[in-house]
């Protein structure tokens, strides 16, 4: 005995050690959990892949976006100065140790933007603000708020990180007040079943030895192995080592107490609670490892976190089995103190009656069992809550600006979904770009959606100038334009056809002939009257010599007179019609030079010439004027002469003076005649090339006139073509030339949806609807495989593409939660029932067993999911509540079931109706006290604020309560039944051996 309580001495010596081991080298559990507790899905989900993506997008950097909510303090529209405030904060965010900022989307952006981040009624702004990813989610949200904040304006930050922070905090204080109320509830219980002081204190001692050693184990393998772990992982390590910790030490301590009874020292009672007590520990500590240590198998992280749980049993054995044995032979009858050790044990009247009446009535007491728990199978709601929002309390700034987000935009705008797209190829070109827009709109049309958004439509909508119908109109419009200018073209070229031909070009220049013949006419005459005035000058000469000899010659002087004068009547007719031809040619010239200049003929010389003729023309005209008025002076003076010859005498000699003006003035009419000759032939050779020219201009004008008409028509036929193809379904295609795509307009939306080497483009969908919701989370999926098989044959049919963002993710992990569920489950419920044939060498105990506790759990969910619905507000269980209730229950329940059958298997009675009545109404106080401990340290779930823990810890504590009702019932009844089947089949063998006996007496 020496040897064992030095042995113990040791132990506790040694468990000392092993604590102050685990509390030195415990890391920081709240960081820890923060870091590595979210659940976390395969790499083969959807929502993975998606995310792979964006990290490959940005470098193989993560990155976390947090929205940014800034909403009036007074409730009423923000200002303009309010606004400019908040886009002034948002352009000075700093990049301090904790926020790396990779991009700032805000909603003064642009046009997009402002329709995207500000709510329609102007009380709320939204912007995004994207970051380097770090393990401190809570530090980079107070900076945040503390660089955003703007006076008069509250600013909250929110997103899925902030909220699972905020979650991870929730959690944790819940778990701190878990820890509290569960060692004061137990102390309280164990007081009031031992009533003394002592044995609650051992009790939480052993407990909080494991506790501590089994927590400090579990996290330093999850910070250097990688062990799974989640935000749940310590409360139900809290929860599970407090309460079956509790149920084992009572059930030991009974024994102890018992053996004391009967009057063992401490030390053999200490080691006969050991090896009886000890074996039930074992057995159902055991069992209870089994079943967590299974969990191992499953492929969810997160439920591969409960398997920290199997290591703390393990630690809570080894504690239980030593430590509580020092305390034991120390304290002797002290432990109970100042309670009186007495003999018998405590009797349950409850079970009492229950396996009574299961065994006088099996079949009854099974069928009422099953009628009661027929509604609960019937009425099942599968539908799940995987909205961590709701494990949020109101007060937290993250839940806070979530609800605000829902309430002022649509619901969708807390969450939206993004569609991931790698490509091995640029997505600049044409083609891709109209396949992403064609996507976009696609999607836009799927039910439930809100908005898309992409690199072509990065407001939601389509950019009108990017597509072929409004590109098709601008080219219509000109057509239509181009047209109208035609047929002023046309009306102009009519009108110069018109002038040209109503100017009789071919008249004029036949009048210039004339004119041209006209003008010689008049060189020829300028040149006989040159040589008359000539002939005259010498005449006159002649008479001036001869003046003397005229009186002699005065007939003849008279003759020649008369003729002069016949010749100057004629020269005057002749300079009558040359000057009515001079007026004509004038005009003519005019018009010519007027039809010269319309027609773009270069007139410069022919004007000068013709004002050279005209200067010409007067010339002569005005010499022919003074010759015709000196004739008529010498034929009126003739009748004179003969009475005047003595003045003629005088005179000769002034008419000789005057002859040599007149000479010269012939002489000049003679130069200018020619001269003017000169000019008009050219002029008549010109207007003739230009005749020919003019009629060539008025055959162009025909032919300029029927091509206008051709290509007016040629218009109107091609602007009908294009209005069909506007108008037609081939007006809404995509089009971008490739100048725009490398322009710096369109640079901003690339950047935004695509990633540096355009490899890499995201959409972002927003829904109308809750984006955690079952309606949504159905939504998505059908717009996963509409889009996969939208993008099969298209210019991205190579690409890959994923869809993630939080209701993809909650996809996800309804398909791996729901599939893993039920093969964890099943592996779980194996495990349990081949641990139960170890420990009760049979088969239909076992199987009994597992029916209880299946049905405990179904009727306790049901109960939960009504209980939450009426009294808590929740429609729907969340999404991890039947896994956890599930496990507990099976883990925990099994404890009580082997409690009963290690006791029927202990009793001495021969009779196994007696055995199971005396086991039912030894072990039932025992039973009851344990699921009333492990009741309330799961109750101390609820003042957490957490909807998972509160459900979970009513499921439970739902389940114990049906578990000690059924359970007395379910195993008597098999008890029963088997009991009365092997009797019929000793009646049924009876006869027939006494048949054979009687007939071996007769032969013999």
């Amino acid at each position: 005995m020496q040897k064992k309580l030095s042995r113990y001495i040791a132990a506790l010596i040694g468990w000392i050690i092993v604590v102050v081991v685990a509390l030195v080298a415990m890391p920081n559990v709240s960081q820890l959990v923060r870091n590595k507790g979210n659940f976390t899905l395969p790499s083969y989900a959807e929502s993975q892949k998606a995310s792979n993506i964006e990290k490959k997008a940005n470098g193989n950097k993560a990155v976390r976006t947090y929205t940014v909510v800034f909403k009036n303090d007074s409730g009423g529209k923000l200002s303009s100065s309010q606004s400019d405030r908040i886009d002034d904060k948002l352009n000075e965010l700093d990049n301090k140790k904790l926020l790396k900022i990779k991009n700032v989307m805000g909603p003064s952006d642009n046009a997009e933007t402002k329709k995207q981040l500000i709510a329609k009624d102007k009380t709320t702004q939204l912007a995004q603000v994207t970051v380097k990813k770090n393990n401190y989610v809570g530090q980079q949200v107070k900076e945040l708020q503390k660089q955003l904040d703007v006076s008069g304006i509250h600013t909250y930050v929110t997103g899925v990180d902030a909220l699972n922070d905020a979650f991870s905090t929730v959690t944790e204080k819940g778990i701190q007040k878990t820890e509290v109320i569960a060692v004061i509830f137990i102390f309280i219980v164990l007081i009031i079943v031992f009533r003394s002081p002592i044995v609650p204190l051992i009790s939480l001692l052993n407990v909080g030895v494991a506790f501590v050693t089994s927590l400090s184990i579990v996290m330093n393998l999850a910070q250097k192995v990688n062990f799974p772990i989640s935000n749940f992982t310590q409360v139900f390590l809290v929860v599970v080592l407090f309460g079956i910790g509790t149920d084992y030490n009572i059930l030991l301590y009974n024994y102890f107490k018992g053996a004391l009874a009967r009057g063992l020292s401490a030390k053999e009672a200490s080691h006969d609670a050991q090896i009886h007590g000890g074996r039930t520990i074992l057995y159902s500590g055991l069992s209870v490892f089994i079943g967590f240590s299974v969990l191992a198998l499953a492929k969810f992280s997160f439920y591969q976190s409960a398997v920290g749980v199997a290591i703390g049993i393990l630690v809570l054995l080894a504690v239980l089995l030593t430590l509580n044995m020092f305390f034991m032979q120390t304290l002797g009858e002290k432990m109970f103190w100042p309670s009186k050790v007495s003999a018998g044990g405590g009797k349950s009247r409850i079970w009492y009656g229950l396996s009574r009446s299961a065994l006088a009535y099996p079949v009854v007491m099974l069928g009422i069992i099953a009628v009661c728990a027929v509604p609960f199978f019937i009425n099942q709601n599968s539908t799940l809550n995987f909205n961590n929002a709701d494990e949020v309390p109101d007060s937290y700034q993250a839940k806070a600006g979530y609800q605000i987000i829902q309430k002022h935009f649509s619901k969708g705008m807390s969450a939206p979904a993004t569609v991931e797209i790698e490509d091995n190829s640029k997505m600049t070109s044409q083609a891709k770009l109209a396949a992403i827009d064609d996507l976009t709109t696609y999607l836009q049309k799927e039910p439930g959606v809100k908005t898309v958004t992409s690199a072509t439509e990065p407001g939601g909508n389509k950019i009108k100038s990017m597509y072929l119908k409004n590109q098709l109109l601008t080219i219509t419009n000109g057509l239509t334009t181009s047209t109208k200018g035609l047929g002023k073209i046309k009306s102009g070229l009519s009108s110069a056809s018109s002038q040209l031909q109503s100017a009789n070009i071919s008249g004029s220049t036949a009048q210039v002939q004339q004119l041209a013949n006209g003008t010689s006419e008049l060189q020829s005459g300028a040149q006989q009257l040159s040589s008359g005035i000539n002939e005259y000058t010498s005449g006159v000469s002649s008479i001036n010599s001869g003046v003397q000899s005229a009186n002699s010659q005065l007939p003849t002087l008279t003759s020649g007179v008369s003729t002069l004068n016949s010749s100057s009547t004629q020269l005057a007719s002749g300079m009558s019609q040359l000057q009515s031809q001079v007026s004509a040619l004038s005009g003519q010239a005019t018009q010519l030079l007027t039809l010269m200049q319309a027609s773009g003929q270069n007139t410069t010389a022919a004007a000068g010439e013709i004002s050279q003729l005209q200067s010409s023309i007067s010339q002569l005209s005005a010499g022919s004027t003074a010759l015709s008025s000196g004739i008529s002076q010498l034929s009126g003076s003739m009748p004179s002469l003969t009475s005047g010859m003595s003045t003629l005498a005088s005179g000769t000699n002034r008419l000789a003076s005057t002859s040599s003006t007149l000479t010269s003035g012939g002489q000049s009419v003679a130069s200018g005649t020619a001269t003017v000759n000169s000019g008009v032939q050219q002029m008549n050779t010109q207007l003739k090339q230009m005749s020919a020219q003019v009629t060539e201009l008025e055959s162009g004008l025909t032919s300029a006139n029927d091509g206008l008409d051709t290509l007016a028509k040629g218009n109107t036929t091609m602007k009908t073509y294009l209005d069909g193809l506007r108008t037609s379904y081939v007006g809404d295609t995509f089009y971008l030339p490739k100048d725009t795509i490398k322009s710096k307009a369109f640079k901003p939306a690339l950047d935004a949806y695509m990633n540096d080497n355009r490899k890499i483009a995201s959409l972002t969908i927003v829904f109308k609807g809750d984006p955690n919701s079952d309606t949504t989370s159905k939504e998505l999926k059908t717009i996963q495989s509409d889009m996969k098989a939208k993008l099969k044959h298209g210019p991205l049919k190579h690409a890959k593409v994923a869809v993630g963002g939080q209701t993809s993710q909650n996809n996800d992990l309804r398909t791996l939660a729901n599939g893993d569920f039920g093969r964890t489950a099943t592996i779980m419920t194996i495990g349990i029932g081949i641990a139960l044939i170890v420990v009760t060498e049979s088969i239909l105990q076992p199987l009994t067993i597992i029916g209880t506790l299946l049905l405990a759990y179904e009727v306790s969910l049901g109960i939960t999911r009504i209980f939450s619905r009426l009294v808590l507000g929740d429609n729907m269980l969340s999404w991890n509540t039947p896994f956890f209730t599930f496990i507990m229950l099976m883990a925990l329940g099994v404890d009580y079931s082997i409690f009963l059958m290690i006791r029927f298997k202990d009793e001495p009675m021969p009779d196994l109706k007696d055995k199971m009545l005396n086991a039912a109404t030894s072990i039932g106080t025992v039973v009851i006290s344990a699921a009333i401990i492990l009741s309330g340290t799961f109750a101390a779930l609820m003042p957490s604020g957490v909807t998972t823990l509160i459900q979970v810890a009513l499921g439970v504590i739902f389940g114990l309560i049906i578990l000690v009702i059924i359970l007395p019932l379910t195993l008597s009844a098999l008890i029963s039944l088997t009991t009365w089947h092997n009797k019929r089949m000793v009646k049924v063998k009876k006869p027939k051996e006494n048949k054979e006996a009687a007939e071996a007496d007769s032969k013999e």
